[in-house]
């Protein structure tokens, strides 16, 4: 399941999307009383063979933090919440953590309006299946996360220099568009740290966002950036 190269600083993983059906449902967001549960019941078996979840995660030095300025192995990082969150701390974890392409690449869910659905179901299965290996194998709580592109302080286009720290990141089948965007689109980045479980929704200002998974924060976010 795990590849380990560079001295054991950078781990590959296989991800088994191995969820109970009420597990896949809460990735879903769908309820058990719902009409759409035993359409999920259907969908399962093909999710769990087709389903190719992958991820890298990599041991990384915090070098120096000097204002707003992040330099992690050898790379710097201009963002307030960045150099506020990992103020004090020597190592992170960094990780790109992807659903892959299999559920698109086996044909059974051509023209399947939830296929969007189903592989948000696989990304989020693996996050947290990447969390629970950092703290299983390094006893290191990894769910406080810093991602790019999701605060205006930290934008997208940082996802170069994360990916160019971590190393080889196609190996996982991932990719960026000159944006900085992840390819395959349900993918993500993140600078996992010893915290209480920050998420960058808590600093977030897109209130209706489906996506949320932490409340907006008013008071954190005027201690960082300030009133407005």
């Amino acid at each position: 399941m795990a590849e380990k190269t560079k001295a054991s600083e950078r781990i590959v993983l296989d991800i088994p999307a191995d969820f109970t059906l009420e597990e896949f449902a809460e990735l879903c967001r769908v309820k058990p009383e719902s009409s759409a549960f035993e359409m999920l019941e259907d969908t399962l078996p093909l999710v769990k063979s087709f389903g190719d979840p992958k991820a890298v995660i990599r041991w990384a030095d915090v070098d120096r933090i000097e204002g707003t300025l992040t330099t992690i192995e050898g790379i710097t990082f201009d963002s307030k919440v960045v150099a506020d969150k990992l103020q004090g701390l020597g190592r992170v974890f960094l990780s790109v953590v992807t659903a892959g392409d299999g559920l698109e690449r086996s044909g059974e869910f051509d023209g399947d309006p939830f296929l969007d659905t189903y592989n948000g179901a696989l990304l989020f299965h693996a996050s947290r299946f990447v969390v629970r290996y950092m703290k299983d194998k390094f006893g290191f709580d990894g769910s406080s996360m810093l991602n790019p592109g999701s605060l205006p302080d930290w934008p997208i286009s940082n996802n170069f220099a994360l990916f160019e720290i971590i190393g080889n990141v196609d190996e996982i089948g991932v990719s960026l568009n000159e944006a900085g965007y992840i390819r395959p689109w349900n993918s993500g980045s993140h600078i996992h740290f010893a915290g209480d479980g920050y998420q960058n929704c808590s600093l977030c200002k897109k209130f209706n966002c489906i996506g949320r998974r932490a409340p907006f924060d008013r008071a954190e976010y005027e201690r960082i950036f300030g009133k407005e």
